[in-house]
């Protein structure tokens, strides 16, 4: 019951978020009658304001009412001043619903594995809001043997397919990272921990691409081109959030980044192979050349 109306509130704020001038009750029944969801039953007034209600705690969004126009609407997505992780979980929501609904497409929509680690999710979480250290039976891939870690969880982040815990353990001072699909074993303990008042996770990500921090670079202006029309899709999915085209040509276009050319980073722009060439600075166009030419050793 519960699954079922989650759905029908991301339908609901869809549904109102691609009407450019909002819906009015009847228009959104309309709607709802040619919905894969469709229970046979209108959604009545009284209901749609419990909707409502539940959709600005569930999900951070205010359904405002037009009176003059007796119409529905939200806000924009980005004037929604809204959480990531909400707009995420939004999204994801609304996929996999969708998905969920193509049962009868099998075959016609393919999904990636992702080795996420995501059993652990909940008890992390749950560790994380109530201030209590983890201890984990964790296997890294530059270790041959398993390790029993007693951590304090700081912060959880997703990066390329996979989720990281962003933690203290006792042997160490500074945080480190741990990937969930390499634990083996996981509890919470009783003993208890506190986050400094002044950490942000988000500020220490700032300058860095990727899950590697990079204690060791600084932060670098970085000049790339792009060639081959391919300046479309950095415009469309911005690398980093100081990402900007600074010119721009018939044959090529420049990117400027304040970052730190960490590991990440730098996989990144070899990623897009002969599509990307670093400019500026010229150690890190060094570096690119270095690797560029190893890998050419590994061809002849």
């Amino acid at each position: 019951m519960a699954a079922n109306l989650i759905a029908k509130y991301i339908w609901e704020v869809n549904a109102l978020a691609k009407a450019r001038h909002g819906l009015s009750l009847e228009e959104l029944n309309e709607q709802w009658r040619d919905s894969y969801l469709y229970d046979d039953k209108d959604i009545v007034r009284k209901t749609w304001w419990e909707h409502r209600n539940q959709i600005g705690v569930q999900f951070g969004i205010d359904i405002e009412f037009d009176k003059q126009n007796k119409r529905y609407f939200i806000k924009s997505r980005n004037e929604i001043n809204r959480p990531a992780i909400q707009e995420w979980l939004l999204d994801s929501f609304a996929v996999g619903n969708m998905l969920l609904q193509g049962k009868d497409l099998r075959g016609r929509i393919l999904c990636e594995h992702i080795p996420s680690g995501y059993e652990y999710l909940t008890e992390i979480i749950q560790a994380m809001r109530e201030g209590k250290c983890l201890t984990i039976t964790y296997q890294s891939f530059w270790k041959e043997e398993v390790q029993v870690i007693s951590l304090e969880p700081y912060f959880i982040k997703v990066f390329k397919q996979r989720w990281y815990l962003i933690a203290r353990s006792s042997a160490h001072e500074e945080l480190r990272r741990y990937a969930l699909d390499r634990i083996q074993d996981l509890h919470i303990s009783n003993q208890k921990f506190k986050i400094p008042k002044d950490f942000d996770a988000e500020e220490m990500y700032e300058d860095a691409y990727g899950i590697v921090i990079g204690k060791e670079e600084k932060v670098e202006r970085i000049e790339i081109n792009v060639y081959n029309n391919q300046a479309k899709y950095f415009r469309s999915l911005p690398l980093h959030s100081s990402q900007r085209e600074i010119e721009t040509s018939d044959s090529c276009s420049v990117f400027e980044y304040y970052l730190k050319p960490t590991y990440d980073f730098i996989q990144e722009l070899l990623l897009h192979g002969p599509d990307v060439e670093v400019i500026h600075p010229n150690s890190l166009r060094q570096l690119m050349k270095q690797r560029i030419e190893e890998m050419t050793e590994l061809y002849k």
